[in-house]
């Protein structure tokens, strides 16, 4: 299978080159990331900070993420998304220079809210650019392919932020702040004499601007999306200290466990939505929903290293299945509105469950024990399941181009 796919990589173009140019960007850029992976400890070991101050100040990068998915959206409406994304890269690496000099509170929260703004819109203009370079048919290949840059960055970027973390947490600042810049040249060196693609799909009626909300299976999308975000995100919330608590696992063996989440996105992304290209979006969801069920769900059930990892495969493979392809069934539906603002709310929609899972995740945590937590994601991902069979019905506004059939048809 690995052979036959290097094949069709190699020969028959499986990947356009712009969908490449976007990989590279969002490998650099999660190269980046290393700041916000240490800002926690830098915060605490460096700066001396008590434990709510810290609270606060990332729940001040949270927030900025919300508002920058919504507004990134909304701008890419009105200016050019390229432009854009080269203005908001150019205020990073500023914004990353400064957070390794700072030390005051105020302007620490004032610069992580900015960051988490102009982080959020990053992500936003992503998808949307990823809709305007790449043709219709090698979009959801464009996305598997971007899964598989942003977990290989965050997984070199956990180890090289540790090893400049021990020489001085400043460094990790600034080395963040060149491989932003480094990603701002390679984006306008290969974006700007490259012109934006039509769009494949056009609405057979013009829509008002009011149209996205009577667009039902975009809710019904953001609603299971909703949902989904709400069962994935204990994982990175609340697993570590579930380990640590009930299976006994030190620091290291967490660590291990998303090494190995990262590792099998890296190796298997591509093959696999290769493989179910032909199930079509509802099953590919549908699967991906119920294996993050049963890999959760099984965590109060065992015991020992060997039972984890069997678990993160599992609901690994669930995440492979549903991430991209959320991706792609919104790009089918922003097709015939306001790209922007369905790509905003879509990313808004996710941030919120980032920004409300740890709060009731603690709050289940803290007053019925972990079990609690996985029984919680198991329930939602299974509740999300007719959510994602009624946002995948067949469309009822016709649109043209049959090579839809290859990524969305159910």
């Amino acid at each position: 299978m690995v052979s036959r796919l290097a094949h069709l990589i190699r020969l028959d173009g499986y990947f356009c080159s712009m969908a490449w140019v976007l990989a590279v960007l969002i490998f650099i850029n999660r190269l980046s990331a290393m700041a916000k992976l240490f800002m926690a400890l830098y915060l605490r070991q460096t700066l001396g900070l008590p434990f709510e101050t810290v609270g606060w100040l990332l729940s001040g990068y949270g927030a900025g993420l919300l508002i920058g998915s919504m507004g990134g959206g909304v701008l890419s409406d009105h200016f050019s998304t390229a432009r854009l994304t080269a203005l908001l890269l150019f205020a990073s690496v500023w914004i990353l220079l400064l957070l390794g000099l700072v030390t005051d509170v105020p302007w620490l929260a004032g610069l992580l809210l900015f960051s988490g703004v102009l982080d959020g819109a990053i992500r936003t203009l992503h998808q949307r650019l990823i809709l305007e370079y790449c043709h219709v048919e090698r979009r959801a290949r464009a996305q598997s392919l971007s899964r598989v840059a942003i977990n290989l960055g965050m997984a070199i970027a956990g180890v090289m932020g540790g090893v400049l973390a021990q020489v001085d947490f400043r460094w990790v600042f600034f080395v963040s702040s060149a491989m932003t810049l480094l990603a701002l040249v390679w984006f306008v060196r290969s974006t700007i004499h490259r012109d934006v693609l039509m769009s494949d799909v056009v609405s057979a009626v013009p829509l008002d601007a009011g149209s996205l909300f009577q667009d039902r299976p975009f809710l019904w999308l953001l609603a299971a999306s909703g949902l989904l975000g709400l069962a994935f995100e204990p994982v990175y919330s609340m697993l570590g200290n579930y380990l640590l608590d009930y299976y006994r696992l030190g620091a290291e063996g967490v660590g291990w466990q998303f090494a190995l989440n990262a590792l099998l996105v890296v190796l298997l992304q591509i093959p696999l939505s290769h493989c179910s290209e032909s199930w079509g979006a509802r099953r590919q969801l549908l699967a991906g929903a119920f294996l993050l069920a049963f890999g959760l769900g099984v965590l109060p059930l065992g015991s020992g290293i060997l039972f984890v990892c069997l678990s993160t495969v599992v609901w690994t493979v669930g995440e492979i299945l549903f991430m991209p392809t959320l991706n792609v069934l919104v790009m089918q539906r922003a097709q015939v509105g306001r790209s922007g603002l369905y790509f905003g709310l879509f990313s808004m929609c996710w941030g919120m469950s980032a920004l409300l899972s740890p709060i009731l995740g603690g709050q289940l945590y803290g007053h019925f024990g972990g079990h609690s937590v996985w029984i919680a994601s198991t329930l939602l991902a299974i509740f999300s399941m007719p959510l994602i069979y009624q946002a995948t019905r067949p469309c009822l506004r016709p649109v043209i181009k049959s090579s839809l059939k290859s990524e969305t048809a159910t």
